[in-house]
Formats: C-alpha cells, structure tokens, sequence
C-alpha cells in the first residue's frame, strides 16, 4: 500500500517539478512578460494554495484521502494541458491559480494518507523523500524536453504523469485508518474544522523554518553572482542532495526521535546556514551555509507533520496537515516580500541576516525540551 501512496506523490510532484523552469521561461518568452510577472504567477499559486488548503483538509476528512488526492491530480493534469492553448495573461494566471488548489488537494490527501499509516513517522518520511526528489529531478527532466521539443513536451508530460498519479490513487483505499470511516464533525458545530489547534505550534515553527529555505531559493543566484560565481544550479543539487540524504540515513531519527528536539535542531541548523551567508560572504562560506540549510530543511517537514498529527483521531488528520502545510506558502511569501525590501535598502547580507534570526527565533516555539514530552512518543500505531 506504501508502495502505491509514494507513487502517487512522485506522480503528482514531478508534474510539479516539470512546470518550475518552464512557467517562468513561457512568461517571459511566448507571453512577452517582463522578470516581475514570474513573481506574480509565483504569488498566484501560491495564493491559491493557501486559500485551498482548509477546503483540502476538509475534504480529506470528510470525503476521503483518495478523493482529495484524485481532485488534486486532476486538477494539475487538466492545468498542465491547457497550457497548450493558452496565448493570453489572464487565462494564464488563472490556471496557475486552479493549480495551486490542485497542489494542495493533492499534498493534503497524500499526506494525511501517510499519517493513517500504522507507522506515520516512517510514511511520512518517506513520502516527503518522494516529494522533494519529484521537485528536484521535474526542472532537469524539464530542460530536456524543452531542448528537444519546445514547450509543449512539457506541458504533456506534466499533464501525463498527473493523471498517472490520479489512476494510480483509485487503487488506494478511501484511508489507511479504520476510524475514520467513522469521523463526524466536532460535537456541537455541526461542522468539520477548517484550521486545527493542534497545528498551530508546528505550522508557525514551519514557517520559520521556510524563512532560512527562502533566503536561498531566492536570493542565491543574486548572491553568487555578486561573488563572481555562477547562477547556482550545483549548489540547489548539493542542497537537494544533503536534504534527501538526511532524510534517508536519519529515517529511523525522524520517525522516532522526540519532536521538540528535532524541531529545534532543524531550525537552528537552518537559521544558521542563513547567517553564514551574511556573516561569511564567500564561496566555501556559501557552500557551508548551503549544507546546514539542506540539513536543516532535512529535519523540518516531517517532524512538523508528526506533531501536527499526533493523537488526534483520524477524522481530524487532514485539517491538521492542511494547517501545518498552509504555513509553507505564507512564509514564503511573507518572507520573499520582506527579504526583498531589506535586500533593496541594505544589501543581501541584512535579507540573510533576518531569516536566519527568524529562523533560530522559531527555536523558541519548542523550548524548553522535556524527556517526557507527550510529543516525544514515537508515532506508532501498530499492535504492541
């Protein structure tokens, strides 16, 4: 059955990947855009994802895993091939928006899945690995189709693997989790949650973390370039790489290890990569910095994720996962519009200087760390 879900999620997220070169070259070619409509398209989606998720949540909840990962798909694929027709701006903008309802759809119910598994911590490790490395392999397989046929390989194979992952998802059981068969809305509301509590602390310590992600997503082509080096492409590989590799030889960690602590390491590890470019503006400066930030990143999500879920029955999962992720869009966007201005007014180095102490400040969210936390345990679901 595992099998099947961490399918489903490369499908979907390649398709993802696919699009992440090729959008901003379309705007800027085939739509005769300037540079700062690819910040808006970005903000489009990302938009569309944050207002989608408590509905993804719900619908997880209250409809079913598959039903919100299916939509999801669908929506992507459906976005992805209509691509081929689009010549204006307007219609543009408003399939990125409707596939940024399709990610989150999509990430809500293939996550939640993964927290129904009688072993959360590993599923949802694993399946952040699929997530990321759907992301990180989409942009190269994308160069080589636009190189050897232009942009409408691309918008094909992201619509196909799309709706592989949707076919794929039919397989799939409505939930991993017996109870939930069973959920109804919380006694007295008559109604599903949309934002859960239990989500609030780790959503926040998630977006701070995102904070230290953002300043080199985008703003370290900007940096390299001032130091005389290139536009960044190995660096995000070697980012990538220690970020899957954390994940994978830290598995047993990650699925196990007490929360709190995972949590803080993760965003003082990121938080002091960020400074590092401030501090240490140089190339193995850089290259250091790239490494503690891909470690960090490597603990975060699924850490978060864990606590998010932890002890609520399943009827409740999706809303919690939809509110944890929710908080990835909000900091990016809170954070490129506020590292930007202060990149404008005091060089790069302030813009790194304050993720990094947003991201330590998150740190704060889970101290003090006690041996007997009740988010320590390890999230197991299984028959003892």
């Amino acid at each position: 059955m595992i099998g099947r879900l961490l399918g489903c999620a490369a499908g979907a997220f390649l398709s993802i990947g696919l699009l992440i070169p090729a959008v901003p070259r379309y705007l800027t070619g085939p739509l005769g855009q300037q540079a700062g409509m690819v910040g808006v398209s970005l903000a489009v989606t990302a938009a569309a994802g944050v207002l989608a998720r408590p509905l993804a949540g719900r619908v997880a909840d209250r409809a079913g895993r598959r039903t919100a990962l299916c939509a999801g798909a669908l929506l992507l694929s459906g976005t992805s091939l209509a691509l081929l027709a689009v010549g204006q701006l307007p219609l543009f903008f408003v399939l990125r928006g409707v596939a940024g309802v399709g990610e989150a759809l999509a990430y809500v119910g293939l996550a939640t899945l993964a927290s129904d598994h009688r072993r959360p911590g590993a599923a949802i490790n694993h399946f952040s690995v699929v997530v990321n490395a759907g992301l990180l392999t989409g942009p190269v397989i994308a160069e080589t189709l636009y190189a050897a046929s232009g942009f409408a390989a691309v918008w094909i194979t992201a619509a196909a693997v799309a709706l592989g992952s949707a076919a794929l998802g039919l397989t799939l059981p409505k939930t991993m989790s017996p109870d939930t068969e069973s959920a109804s809305p919380d006694p007295g509301t008559g109604r599903a949650q949309l934002y859960h509590t239990s989500a609030l602390r780790p959503g926040f310590g998630y977006l701070a973390s995102v904070w230290g992600y953002t300043a080199i997503s985008a703003f370290l082509p900007l940096h390299l370039a001032a130091l005389g080096g290139g536009s960044g492409g190995l660096h995000f590989l070697v980012y990538g790489g220690v970020l899957v590799a954390v994940r994978l030889a830290g598995h047993r960690l990650l699925a196990t290890a007490a929360p709190a602590r995972l949590a803080v390491a993760s965003l003082l590890l990121t938080g002091t990569g960020s400074i590092l470019l401030a501090a240490w503006p140089s190339p193995v400066g850089t290259w250091c910095a790239i490494a503690l930030i891909g470690a960090g990143q490597g603990l975060g999500l699924p850490v978060f994720l864990r606590m998010a879920v932890h002890g609520l029955p399943a009827g409740e999962r999706g809303s919690a996962v939809a509110t944890t992720t929710a908080f990835f869009d909000v900091g990016f966007l809170s954070a490129a519009l506020a590292l930007g201005v202060l990149a404008d007014r005091f060089g790069l180095a302030g813009g790194f200087a304050l993720a990094g102490a947003v991201s330590t400040a998150g740190a704060l969210l889970f101290l003090p760390v006690r041996h007997n936390e009740h988010e320590g345990a390890p999230l197991d679901h299984s028959p003892h």
